[in-house]
């Protein structure tokens, strides 16, 4: 009966339908409109037995749901997935790092080679897998980076949002004298460029222009090096390919 129900509703609805406490929903995913049981007792969706089609399925046919992981049947993929249901309405898959105070406190360091891995290459492909168009970035994270007159060695992956484009940002070649890049005041989804006595601002490296903004993007693996190959010193000191990446947490939402 609820196979016949759902074939009847295909026929007369060409939208998303939210899904109520009992019955057949409608939900499309990747052009296909299909039919998906409702959470019915809340206590067992989203587990291996009854998966969701994705963290907000979660959160429309269970409100009350709390943040946890949940079992996602989506596009043909099955995954395990931490959905965040207290953010920005709740419903968003959540990837990145948190808790990492001790290990995340480098500021104007200008001596030690680091790199840090952000967000995983198998969260980026379940973000692709998964065909995800909204994102949400937050964290706790300092971050500026600057160059001295000489190479800058570091480079940051990051992936452009929504299309998740590998994009590296760096400060490119010689003849960048105290060119930074940094947040601006209150946004940690894109940085600025702050041109210093001869700027690499706009020039390559994924920099935005003097002063201007980038497009959105989140971190995905950090690469800090004020001293690798072709940096130089002065007085013995690199630090003018200082860099800062100080904090606690950086979270990748999804949905």
């Amino acid at each position: 009966m609820a196979s016949n129900l759902c074939i009847a509703l295909i026929l007369f609805i060409t939208s998303i339908v939210s899904t109520t406490a009992f019955g057949p929903a409608l939900y499309i995913t990747d052009g296909m409109i299909g039919c998906q049981s409702t959470a019915g007792d809340c206590s067992t969706f989203g587990t291996p037995n009854n998966p969701a089609l994705s963290c907000q399925h979660v959160k429309d046919a269970c409100p009350d749901a709390s943040s946890d992981f949940y079992h996602i049947e989506s596009a043909g993929l099955y995954r395990k997935v931490f959905c965040e249901m207290d953010v920005e309405g709740g419903g968003w898959a959540r990837y990145g790092q948190s808790n990492q105070g001790t290990e995340w406190n480098y500021v104007d360091e200008y001596n030690v080679e680091v790199t840090l891995d952000i967000i995983t290459p198998s969260e980026v492909k379940e973000m692709m897998d998964l065909k995800y168009n909204q994102f949400l970035v937050q964290t706790d994270v300092a971050f500026q980076m600057r160059a001295d007159d000489s190479v800058n060695p570091s480079r940051l992956t990051t992936r452009s949002i929504p299309w998740l484009e590998d994009t590296p940002l760096f400060i490119p070649d010689y003849g960048n004298d105290h060119t930074r890049i940094e947040f601006p005041s209150g946004i940690v989804d894109q940085v600025t460029c702050i041109p210093g006595s001869s700027s690499k601002c706009g020039q390559g490296g994924g920099l935005p222009p003097a002063n201007g903004i980038s497009g959105r993007f989140f971190f995905q693996r950090l690469f800090f090096s004020p001293r690798g190959a072709g940096s130089s010193a002065l007085n013995d000191h690199f630090t003018r390919n200082r860099y800062t990446w100080n904090g606690s947490y950086y979270y990748v939402y999804a949905k």
